[in-house]
């Protein structure tokens, strides 16, 4: 894609996004109380926020709100840790545990402990004290990072039974993808969970316009727009007939914010790009920055919505780092580390997009796709790499390297060749691809940022570096609500820890971003 045409599609999207939003932002009633605005880039490692900041302010001037917050004085910067009773790498499900029930569990589990104890969640206690409550997020409803606020279950794969713990709680607002978990046609036992949230009051919206069509009704709201996970951002920028089906994280942030904001008592509203992560499993660049980037304008509708709503407090954060997602320095002094990030702007199309194009085709058609999709010719052999991965049983896993063909197309996008010459190293190159490398395609465990501002934020105590489980303790404390969950040790819960046999961890792994 040639520099112009990049910046016609993006400069396009962000037009198309200000306008929605400007529009429904209009429509919108004042704050009738106080509220948290829980932000979550799933999967979200520096690396890729870095990535995402760099390609859109060079190339379209475009401010970062992400990175604008973490040079606001008034913001509280803090580092957690994210690990874990299973190990220092964890999982979604007990990352959102812990700021959602204030409690350690282990991997896969829901607010569950590993002895079958329920966590009570931030979204539970809310409801007791009459705070209106919603998820928004771009992956399944069901799925680990909103389903541990609402959901008791020591197993997250078990989503057809954690939809009905949407409608047990009763939240006002739900918006994201799952459909067929809600489908009486894909459900396993044929239950039209649709119908039950009708029978409970409920507008249920399947479509980006029923969506801001019904954008003032005050009835509570549940919102699927996909049999799956919604759409790469890159995929519904460039494929008119998802964009027009499906909406944009912005859009359905203000919907919800317009819902909940009724509530005199307050509400609490939790957002998930979750996307971010799927793509870093996936080694998929552009994909990861480019949802990033929704996420990032995102926050800028959430600044505008707590400039006109003052008491509100905000907290940003990333669950776990994913992939070893790094930018390499790239070239003799490092000269070509820009030129092989922008590298990437020329995808069209995410690798879940190419792949599913790719599916039952001959090798041939295997190279063609992934040429047009990304603009750039790779030799036959790579074509067989793709292909193969696509196609065969492997025998071994190499280095952590579970999803393929992804790793392979990750791989050989940030493909690069440079002749030594003696001591010194040649430029240009004989061949300069992109530069961001992976270390797995699982998650990592460094520590995430987290970014707390607004109301009230300056009075909770916030220390440098915290644990993940005291963003439920600094939620608490805000609404005033006086609650601790029972805790476990890791000593006390490797006793209950489960080897799962290797198909069901691969299964697990294709279902989480497929």
């Amino acid at each position: 894609m040639k520099r112009r045409d990049f910046l016609k599609i993006s400069a396009a999207a962000g037009i198309l996004m200000a306008t929605s939003n400007e529009l429904l932002a209009k429509r919108m009633e004042p704050a009738k109380g106080h509220g948290i605005i829980f932000i979550v880039g799933d999967g979200m490692p520096l690396g890729v926020m870095k990535g995402m900041k760099t390609v859109f302010e060079k190339d379209m001037n475009y401010q970062s709100s992400i990175y604008s917050l973490l040079t606001d004085p008034k913001s509280i910067i803090s580092l957690q840790n994210t690990s874990s009773l299973s190990s220092v790498v964890t999982d979604s499900a007990p990352a959102s545990v812990a700021w959602g029930a204030g409690s350690k569990t282990v991997n896969r589990s829901l607010s569950v402990l590993p002895d079958g104890r329920n966590l009570k969640t931030i979204l539970e206690l809310a409801k007791e004290n009459g705070l209106s409550c919603g998820v928004v997020t771009t992956t399944r409803l069901t799925h680990a990072t909103p389903a541990a606020w609402y959901s008791h279950d020591s197993n997250r794969d078990n989503e057809d039974r954690i939809a009905e713990d949407l409608l047990n709680l009763k939240l006002d607002v739900a918006l994201g993808g799952g459909d067929k978990h809600f489908n009486p046609t894909t459900r396993k036992d044929k239950m039209d969970l649709y119908s039950k949230f009708v029978e409970n009051g409920y507008d249920v919206v399947k479509t980006k316009k029923e969506l801001i069509d019904g954008f003032n009704s005050s009835k509570p709201l549940l919102g699927v727009f996909n049999k799956s996970h919604l759409s790469y951002y890159v995929d519904r920028l460039n494929d008119k007939t998802l964009g027009e089906k499906q909406p944009d994280l912005s859009e359905m942030t203000l919907a919800a914010l317009n819902r909940l904001s009724k509530n005199p008592k307050g509400f609490i509203l939790q957002i998930e790009a979750g996307r971010i992560d799927h793509a870093s499993h996936a080694n998929d660049a552009w994909g990861a920055i480019m949802d990033c980037y929704e996420l990032d304008k995102t926050v800028a509708t959430v600044m505008e919505y707590i400039k006109k709503n003052p008491r509100t407090l905000l907290i940003i954060t990333s669950d776990h780092g994913n992939s070893g997602w790094g930018i390499n320095g790239s070239g003799p002094e490092y000269n070509d580390s820009t030129e092989g990030l922008f590298f990437y702007k020329n995808n069209k199309a995410s690798f879940e997009y190419m792949i599913k194009l790719m599916k039952n085709k001959d090798l041939k058609t295997v190279k063609d796709i992934f040429e047009e999709y990304t603009t750039t010719k790779i030799t036959d052999a790579e074509a067989e790499a793709i292909y193969n991965g696509l196609n065969n049983k492997r025998e071994f896993v190499i280095n952590d390297q579970w999803y393929e063909p992804e790793a392979t197309m990750g791989r050989i996008l940030a493909s690069s060749k440079y002749t030594a010459n003696g001591e010194k190293l040649s430029k240009p190159a004989i061949l300069r691809r992109g530069n961001v490398n992976w270390t797995s395609t699982n998650h990592t465990a460094e520590d995430q940022i987290v970014i707390t501002y607004g109301h009230l934020s300056h009075q909770l105590d916030i220390r440098n570096y915290i644990d993940n489980t005291d963003l439920f303790k600094y939620m608490t404390k805000f609404f005033k609500i006086n609650y601790k969950n029972p805790q476990m040790t890791a000593d006390e819960a490797r006793s209950f820890l489960k080897s799962v046999s290797l198909k069901e961890w691969q299964e697990h792994l294709k279902l989480h971003i497929s």
